[in-house]
């Protein structure tokens, strides 16, 4: 069996365009190799074993081997991009979305999702040398593709942190100036719920069952002194009440992390605090189990309803 020809070693190490292989004397059949894929038309990259080409930033570095200028990677591609939280089923749609100004002809191949937006609209920036829609434009874009508690859990995810890109105040200023623009109505409605400090989509989902149950909202991520100087911060907290909740996800089940939260309970109790801890499965069935325990402790703690 005759020895594959070897390719220039910076063909082997990135996407490129086939046109300017075959300008540098590559042959076709060479092209055509087992050792390179061709994710989209006019391109080829380096294979990357029995599975392929299956994330979104090798797909992404890929298309921008033959990315026109003024395109730009846009609603889920982008949230991924900017590490959104999202549904599992748009994780595992690896379609390239594509947007071009408004008049601009939109891709049109297989594996692209191509979108059209005025020039106006459009805010890019580059990530990681990519053109991609801004955070909140990207969240602006899929108002057309997510339900409205998504849309929340993403728009908790831009004020997250001790120094948010965004806040919530700039959220619903945004949304309300998108007058007549598709998904607007439920933008506007996820933007007055969208919160700051919240820590991670499952917060964003409990403290959404407790507003829809009728609850008084809870604070996300209050402060309670439990031995001074010393503080800790229930996931969700009604401080009129002394009274929160505390969602627990897999890490928790850590030998180290199962201590510290024995510790961390004790501390709230000594506090005059109680706090109801949680995990994923009591966010199924409606939150049922969740509400049941909740309304228990609030109204033992003078809550009329």
């Amino acid at each position: 069996m005759a020895e594959r020809i070897r390719l220039p070693r910076d063909l082997t190490l990135a996407p490129f365009l086939y046109a300017e292989a075959r300008e540098r004397g590559i042959g076709r059949s060479r092209l055509r190799g087992a050792d390179l894929t061709a994710p989209y038309r006019g391109v080829r990259m380096p294979a990357t074993g029995d599975s392929g080409i299956r994330s979104v930033t090798s797909l992404t570095e890929a298309y921008a081997a033959r990315m026109p200028r003024g395109q730009v990677f846009s609603h889920v591609t982008a949230a991924m991009l900017h590490g959104f939280p999202l549904p599992y089923h748009l994780q595992s749609d690896l379609r390239l979305h594509v947007t071009v100004p408004a008049g601009s002809r939109a891709p049109q191949m297989e594996g692209v999702i191509g979108h059209e937006l005025a020039v106006g609209r459009m805010d890019v920036e580059l990530l990681d040398a990519l053109p991609v829609t801004t955070p909140l434009q990207t969240w602006i874009d899929l108002g057309t593709i997510l339900k409205l508690g998504q849309l929340v859990e993403v728009a908790d995810f831009l004020c997250a942190g001790k120094t948010p890109r965004y806040t919530p105040s700039e959220l619903v200023t945004t949304a309300a100036s998108l007058i007549g623009r598709r998904g607007c109505r439920t933008l506007r409605q996820a933007a007055a719920l969208a919160r700051a400090r919240v820590d991670s989509p499952k917060e964003t989902q409990t403290r959404l069952l407790l507003i829809e149950a009728k609850f008084p909202e809870p604070v996300t991520n209050f402060e309670v002194v439990v031995a001074a100087p010393f503080t800790l911060h229930p996931d969700l907290a009604w401080p009129e009440f002394r009274a929160g909740v505390d969602y627990e996800g897999d890490a928790h089940r850590e030998r180290k992390r199962f201590r510290s939260d024995i510790t961390r309970r004790e501390l709230f109790e000594d506090a005059g605090w109680r706090v109801v801890r949680i995990t994923d499965d009591d966010l199924k069935d409606s939150g049922r189990g969740l509400i049941r325990r909740v309304r228990s402790v609030l109204m033992a703690r003078g809550w009329r309803g």
